[in-house]
């Protein structure tokens, strides 16, 4: 889970987006919704994207914290579908806050190439703002990043995100083969604690951002 120190290391190495797994107790990350109103507001004014995650999340859940304003976009990681997708956007709307949340939808990408292309359709078609595409759930590893090159044709048409397996050492790569709109990175920027835990390491961080922004001067 985030520890104070992580939102000061968070800040000195200054991502373009920084999220909070909110109420999924099945993660390491996750923290309540108290608390992610808590490390949001410590990153209140930084220009840092403050990115709230969840998981199958009552969308009043949601609504709480952009409301609080603790975060500036919503990432939805579970089984989320269309409908919800768009029920969550008119619930935002109502207020002028919440209109200015986007909504990111992840997108599990599967090995399989023909499992693949159907994975990638359904993001293709998703009423998010933005797409996110991993392995899974959390896997920490990468999928065939050779589906989103330039001129496949399992290449969604619109912006996405990538994940999955990304560190500070492949992400150049990964930036050069899928050219995403974002990156975004969890078991990457993570070290072992000394209770064994995964813990964000203020180093890798650093040089994640140092990494990405290096590889979108190129």
């Amino acid at each position: 889970m985030w520890r104070d120190e992580d939102v000061d290391a968070a800040l000195a190495a200054a991502p373009d987006y920084c999220g909070f797994v909110v109420d999924f107790p099945k993660s390491h990350r996750s923290v309540t919704p108290e608390r992610a109103i808590e490390l949001g507001r410590a990153l209140a004014g930084s220009g840092i994207v403050r990115v709230g995650v969840f998981v199958d999340a009552d969308p009043e859940t949601i609504e709480l914290l952009v409301l609080a304003e603790a975060i500036d976009a919503v990432q939805l990681h579970g089984h989320e579908d269309a409908a919800y997708v768009r029920d969550l956007r008119e619930l935002l709307d109502t207020t002028p806050l919440g209109r200015k949340a986007r909504i990111i939808q992840a997108f599990r990408v599967t090995c399989a190439a023909d499992h693949a292309a159907a994975d990638l359709a359904a993001a293709e078609k998703s009423p998010a703002d933005l797409v996110l595409l991993d392995n899974g759930q959390g896997t920490g590893e990468a999928f065939d990043w050779s589906l989103l090159a330039d001129g496949a044709p399992t290449r969604p048409a619109r912006p996405f995100m990538l994940a999955g397996g990304l560190t500070p050492q492949n992400v150049a790569e990964a930036i050069a083969v899928t050219h995403p709109y974002a990156v975004d990175m969890s078991s990457g920027i993570e070290s072992a604690g000394a209770a064994g835990a995964p813990q964000k390491d203020p180093q890798k961080m650093i040089d994640a951002v140092a990494a990405v922004r290096a590889a979108g001067k190129e």
